[in-house]
């Protein structure tokens, strides 16, 4: 095989699942967003609310890099610019079916007006496409701001998306992110639950259980307004210990379970994630 075809094959192997602008089940690689592009568009569209300050719903994009990106963040992003929608039904739709999705979306908050449609398309095509395994862990480390870049100023993030169908809106989706981060240097732990586009409000009763022990209630208190740095409307922050077997938030969207499967977590994740979850009184 020559060079030149191993290579055009390595792109069609790449993006194999992606779906032509123009029809269903056709790729074409004028579909495909390049990574300096989606960054910028996602920084100019969604950066505004979804930053380091403010982290509206629980999402910063701050950091944002399209060469490398989070399943599980591309899929949140996705549902709000298409109004609930999955990454599978992107993938099954026409261009005309898509810009339907993305009417009135999120992306015209921003204020800057929205791109030209077969721009609007090829971002949803690409997010689609990254957000495969969004359903799985996913882990990273990061840099903590504002403390340089020693290996002791570093924090690990652990992130699962879980989707049902909405309760509210026939035809779309309720999306869930659990975040599980670990910051080295104090050993300060969070497990945070965001969600896209269901019905959920400040000050709503919800019910978490560990590992399968009873339930216990929390309130949901992400922020009743932007700009707080911490949660923002959309978001919370559980205070429980780290699950062996699974995380369940109950009675957050109608009377429906939310089932975090921690036992597949990987073990060398849980171990560093270890450090920063110790078992004490103040959690669940």
């Amino acid at each position: 095989m020559s060079s030149q075809l191993k290579k055009k094959w390595g792109v069609f192997s790449i993006f194999g699942l992606a779906i032509g602008l123009s029809s269903p089940g056709v790729v074409q690689a004028e579909d495909l967003m390049g990574a300096v592009q989606e960054t910028a568009i996602v920084q100019k569209y969604c950066g505004g609310c979804h930053s380091d300050a403010l982290m509206y719903g629980g999402l910063s994009v701050e950091h944002f890099d399209a060469a490398r990106p989070d399943p599980t963040l591309t899929a949140m992003l996705l549902s709000k610019i298409t109004n609930g929608h999955t990454p599978k039904d992107v993938s099954a739709a026409d261009s005309t079916e898509v810009l339907k999705m993305m009417r009135a979306s999120a992306m015209g908050a921003a204020g800057q007006g929205v791109p030209d449609e077969q721009t609007q398309v090829m971002f949803s095509r690409s997010l689609a496409l990254q957000s495969k395994g969004a359903s799985g862990w996913h882990d990273r480390w990061e840099d903590t701001p504002g403390n340089g870049t020693g290996a002791q100023d570093r924090t690990l993030v652990a992130t699962i998306l879980r989707e049902t169908p909405s309760v509210k809106f026939a035809g779309t989706t309720e999306s869930y992110r659990l975040m599980v981060s670990c910051r080295v240097a104090t050993r300060k732990g969070e497990v945070r639950v965001a969600w896209a586009n269901p019905p959920a409000t400040e000050g709503q009763i919800m019910s978490v259980s560990v590992d399968g022990a009873g339930a216990l209630q929390h309130k949901v208190e992400g922020g009743r307004a932007q700009g707080n740095g911490v949660g923002g409307p959309g978001a919370t922050v559980l205070k429980i210990s780290l699950p062996v077997r699974s995380l369940t938030i109950s009675n957050l969207f109608a009377d429906g379970n939310v089932v975090f499967p921690f036992d597949q977590m990987s073990p060398a994740t849980r171990q560093d994630l270890s450090a920063c979850f110790p078992k004490n009184e103040n959690a669940y």
